[in-house]
């Protein structure tokens, strides 16, 4: 099954960084949704190389999983999106964080259950 976040509140206040990390809001959503969610057992766990998505699925994963970045989830390539997202296996329990063009690509193409 395949899990979908979309990644949490960036940190506006960094100087025009173009790769804002989270901000404090941010990790405490994702602190939240945790503890929400925290019967789910994530086999697999993917996002993009963006500070906040990659901050995000640290926050939902902690250090029980390595956390797979790929560039795949780095644009919004409509066809890498979904060439990334078949080669995954279709047995284990994965979690994909990203941005919201990245998750309605995935959520438009796939079964998948999206967490909030």
């Amino acid at each position: 099954m395949i899990y979908i976040v979309k990644s949490f509140r960036e940190d506006k206040d960094t100087s025009g960084n173009l790769n804002p990390p989270l901000s404090e809001e941010g990790v405490e959503t994702g602190k939240k949704l945790k503890l929400k969610n925290n019967a789910i057992k994530f086999d697999m766990c993917y996002t993009s190389f963006k500070l906040k998505d990659f901050g995000s699925a640290l926050i939902l994963v902690g250090d029980k999983l390595i956390v797979e970045r790929t560039h795949s989830l780095d644009n919004n390539e409509k066809e890498e999106i979904i060439s990334f997202v078949k080669s995954l296996p279709i047995d284990k329990s994965i979690l994909i964080v990203a941005d919201d063009d990245v998750i309605s690509v995935i959520k438009n193409n796939f079964d998948c259950i999206e967490l909030k």
